[in-house]
C-alpha cells in the first residue's frame, strides 16, 4: 500500500492483487518469505494483465465487494475495511495472512 515503494499501483489495483496473492495488506514487504514475495509479484503482474484487458481496476474479481459491509468473494468472510498509510483498503480477515 505504500506509494514510496511502487508507486502507481492505486488502491482497487493493490487491493486487487494483495487479495488475489491472499496477504493481509497491513503487513510490511519485510515479513514476507521468498515464495510470498514470488507469488505477490505474480499476482501483480496477472492482476495488470487481466484488469488491462477488462477494462481498469474497478473490473476486479473482488471489487464488486469492496464495500462496507461486503464480503469475501473467495469464503464469504465479511471484508475488513481500513486505512493503511492514508488509503482505504478492503481485506479478508480469513485468506488474506
Amino acid at each position: 500500500m505504500d506509494q514510496h515503494r511502487v508507486a502507481g499501483l492505486g488502491n482497487l489495483l493493490t487491493d486487487e492483487a494483495l487479495w488475489r496473492a491472499g496477504i493481509d495488506p497491513t503487513r510490511p514487504a519485510v515479513s514476507l518469505d521468498p515464495d510470498e514475495v514470488t507469488g505477490l509479484h505474480k499476482s501483480v503482474r496477472a492482476t495488470l494483465r487481466v484488469l488491462g484487458r477488462r477494462g481498469g481496476s474497478h473490473t476486479g474479481d473482488h471489487m464488486p465487494a469492496r464495500f462496507p459491509g461486503g464480503t469475501c468473494p473467495k469464503d464469504g468472510t465479511p471484508l475488513l475495511r481500513r486505512t493503511i498509510g492514508g488509503r482505504t483498503t478492503f481485506s479478508c480477515p480469513l485468506h488474506q495472512r
